[in-house]
């Protein structure tokens, strides 16, 4: 029959796919994981810096993402996140019949997987356990898990899990982070539409962008408000308020780079080379940093209003050129601290009219005073950009005239008696240079590590009023050849050409006085200093050569300002660091970071130096700063042909670093020194970051006297010796001076300072060999000259007088020879120094 043969065959095909079924069942079915662990299998974590209040600084991941509890969750996210996926969720068992049966059919008989059908719980098992593929095999597996998964866990913490699973956009994973990045608050806090925002977008994260895309996140968000008014989440009238609601994203929570990226770019290397690539990006590592976030902001705008400084008043280098058409692209983007690139839209003889976006700007030649020479017609035509500085908010907005620097900079913030980082810049722009020259560069310091020489002077027992002759040097090893001495030997200039002759230590350091500086370190001996610092951990390569002293070696900003910790710190070094723990993911600590102190100084001769200190910028090289309200300590630092410029300053509580310079070792230009281009930026920011602190102080320590000298004899100042100023100078007890300054002394220091190594009599008469004063009066005579045979007149200091003569015994050896720049004399004027053996070691 036929009928009964078509049913047999009906019947083996069933058979056959019944068959087929189950084999293929159990091969689909042979590799299901198990979903045991699947709450303790948890998602990629960001590695996380947070700074000294807790406020995060730098995230680092393949997924950012921050894990939060079901009751953290607000329970709006959660009805959008049903009304809009899965708003059966409550009633299923992990999967939809209906939506299982629909997805299989279109792939069996088109072939193609176009719809879904997958619950909340099969999309859970897809994100953990497979591939994003549609496939009827896939759909099987994810089936089977989803049913596992409903098995094992309640509702609630499946909808933790995969509230923390899912992405959001931009790298963001998980409610939590995705909630803090769209809107700056935690995911508890969500407002209904911002949960329909956050839950509209898990199904195409990237098409949905609301920061790329806001039309289509919106359309997207509002659908999402229908389905929960259809699934009775939401009333009518709260649909028709939550639609026509903006997208709220906050203006703050857009990603934006670190705010201390040099530091966190160090950490960020750190970490991956001690704990692995996987770690960083994967594991969640906390690291907890001393960086203060409100001193990290004024630093990176101290550095950032210096260098544009230093720039302008080189004049202006003009913009950046367009092609000259009318242009159609205005600019806008944000530079650096209140500084914005704008684009030319037209140019008369004394006008510049240019846009910011939707801002239209008109400048005219009050807007660029710093630049009076700059002519508009001959500087500016259409489409050329320009960088403007935002100088009053208004309303209306008022803007200047700027340029991109052309310098660097660097500058460090530490706590001295802990060593902790609270502020660390490396250059200008992060994004444009990521070379941290805070830390990475080698720079010759100039006078920045005078300190080190004069403290080591002090702890061998000299004082701040002993004194040191500032004169025409020539520093010879004993093996030059004779006929050699002036190419061979070493001769040291002052920035100022005119010599002190006999000055204080105080003085000489106060005045950065080069010449006395090199005395100094020749008498107490090159290995001495060298010790020093080594015990200050400065790791480069020192040389016993007089040179030391006027800092011709290279070191970084991180160790002579950690060098600096000694000074501020009662003669104790700080190592500094700008990490305080590494936690892992739980909280548990892998590493701490603490304190390394090691006495280098006395309390007594910290002390001293920090008094000394004080007078570089209350009357010395930083002079400029001495209007400050408080109590700072300092030294400037210039290298030759003003390569470099440095200073670094303290007042009890915070050390401040800065170095001013150009990458590729060129000039800053004539007369940039440490006080112009380094002292302006270290003045902005220790102002705003020591305010409140104006009585603050340093303690004294047991052991300190002071007594009241003669500033330029450094002797006694006693009733009646009419010194010409008077200072109380601290000592250490035991070490003040004995002797009373009198008439002689001042009388000497009236003196040229070729003249001031002769012998006074106590009736004022100047004693001197025929031939030494012949010499001097031929290579001198618009300075002294004969009036009478015993009487010299003397033009030196704008004054002019006259000083009573006698003729000393005759010297033996010859007439020391010294120079003065621009006044007239005979011979080679780099062999023309009195002649000074450089000590091999003490």
């Amino acid at each position: 029959m036929p009928g009964g043969k078509g049913l047999k065959l009906a019947l083996w095909f069933l058979l056959a796919g019944v068959v087929a079924g189950i084999s293929g069942g159990l091969y689909v079915t042979r590799n299901i994981p198990e979903v045991d662990s699947l709450q303790f299998t948890t998602p990629s974590l960001m590695t996380r810096i947070y700074s000294r209040d807790g406020q995060i600084l730098q995230e680092y991941g393949a997924e950012k993402r921050t894990l939060v509890h079901f009751a953290d969750i607000s329970p709006n996210f959660i009805h959008a996140l049903i009304a809009v996926e899965d708003s059966d969720f409550y009633h299923h068992h992990g999967i939809s019949i209906r939506g299982t049966i629909r997805a299989a059919l279109q792939d069996l008989l088109h072939g193609s997987p176009g719809q879904g059908g997958s619950t909340l719980t099969q999309q859970l098992a897809r994100q953990y356990f497979l591939t994003p593929e549609k496939t009827l095999s896939r759909k099987i597996r994810e089936a089977i898990l989803a049913i596992n998964i409903e098995r094992h866990y309640s509702k609630d913490q499946i909808l933790e899990m995969y509230s923390n699973k899912v992405c959001f956009g931009y790298g963001y994973y998980g409610v939590e982070a995705s909630s803090r990045f769209y809107f700056n608050k935690k995911a508890k806090d969500l407002t209904i539409p911002e949960a329909a925002l956050l839950a509209g977008l898990i199904q195409r994260p990237g098409y949905y962008a609301p920061l790329s895309h806001p039309g289509r996140a919106l359309a997207r968000r509002n659908a999402v408000l229908l389905r929960m008014l259809q699934t009775h989440y939401l009333t009518r009238s709260q649909y028709e308020q939550y639609v026509h609601a903006p997208l709220g994203l906050s203006p703050g929570s857009a990603e934006s780079e670190s705010r201390a990226p040099y530091v966190t770019e160090r950490i960020r290397m750190y970490c991956e080379e001690k704990y692995g690539e996987e770690a960083l990006y994967e594991k969640g590592l906390q690291v907890y940093t001393t960086i203060d976030p409100a001193l990290q902001a004024q630093a990176q705008r101290a550095v950032v209003d210096g260098l544009h400084s230093y720039t302008n008043r080189h004049g202006y280098k003009g913009p950046r050129r367009g092609n000259g058409a009318p242009p159609e692209y205005t600019g806008g983007e944000f530079e650096k601290d209140g500084r914005y690139w704008a684009t030319v839209q037209s140019v008369s003889a004394g006008e510049v009219v240019a846009r910011m976006g939707q801002t239209e700007v008109t400048l005219t030649p009050k807007n660029w005073s710093w630049a009076p020479q700059l002519v508009a017609g001959r500087t500016f035509r259409e489409g050329d950009r320009i960088l403007l500085h935002l100088v009053d908010p208004g309303p209306p907005p008022q803007f200047e005239l700027d340029q991109e620097p052309r310098a660097q900079a660097a500058l460090i913030a530490m706590d001295p008696h802990t060593g902790e980082v609270l502020a660390l810049v490396g250059g200008y722009d992060f994004s444009k240079s990521m070379y941290n020259r805070a830390i990475q560069a080698m720079r010759q310091t100039g006078s920045a590590v005078k300190p080190i020489i004069y403290a080591t002077a002090l702890g061998l027992g000299r004082t701040l009023a002993d004194q040191v002759i500032d004169e025409p040097t020539l520093f010879l090893t004993g093996r030059e050849h004779a006929d050699q001495l002036c190419t061979e030997g070493y001769i040291p200039r002052d920035f100022d050409p005119d010599y002190f002759g006999l000055i204080t230590y105080r003085t000489a350091l106060e005045h950065s006085v080069n010449i006395a500086a090199v005395h100094i370190l020749n008498q107490i001996g090159y290995q001495r200093v060298i010790d020093t610092a080594r015990r200050l951990h400065i790791t480069s390569t020192l040389e016993p050569y007089p040179s030391m002293a006027l800092g011709a070696f290279e070191i970084s900003l991180w160790e002579l300002t950690g060098a600096y910790t000694a000074l501020d710190n009662n003669g104790i070094w700080e190592q500094p660091r700008f990490m305080n723990r590494i936690a892992d993911r739980d909280g548990k600590t892998l590493e701490e970071f603490r304190s390394l102190a090691q006495p280098v100084f006395t309390p007594q001769v910290s002390y001293l130096m920090i008094q000394a200190m004080k007078g570089v910028l209350k009357e010395g090289t930083a002079a400029s700063a001495a209007d400050m309200k408080g109590n700072f300590a300092g030294k400037t630092g210039t290298t030759d042909k003003y390569t470099d410029g440095w200073f670094i300053g303290f007042n009890p509580a915070i050390l401040c670093g800065v170095w001013v310079g150009k990458d590729d070792h060129k000039s800053l230009g004539n007369l940039e020194t440490g006080a112009r281009v380094a002292l302006p930026i270290w003045r902005q920011f220790m102002e705003k970051a020591t305010a409140g602190q104006q009585d603050l102080d340093w303690v004294q320590p047991p052991g300190i006297v002071t007594v009241p000298i003669d500033a330029q004899t450094g002797l006694l100042a006693s009733p009646g010796t009419a010194c010409s100023k008077v200072i109380d100078e601290y000592f250490l007890q035991g070490t003040e001076p004995q002797a009373t300054c009198g008439p002689k002394d001042h009388l000497r220091l009236k003196l040229p300072y070729f003249l001031q190594r002769y012998p006074i009599t106590d009736g004022l008469a100047l004693v001197i060999p025929r031939s030494d004063l012949q010499a001097w009066l031929a290579d001198y005579p618009a300075v002294i000259s004969l009036k009478g045979s015993n009487t010299l007149l003397v033009s030196w200091g704008g004054a002019t007088f006259t000083v009573k003569l006698e003729i000393g015994p005759p010297r033996e050896g010859p007439v020391p020879q010294a120079v003065m720049p621009g006044l007239p004399h005979e011979g080679d004027v780099a062999c023309r120094a009195v002649t000074e053996y450089i000590t091999q070691d003490h």
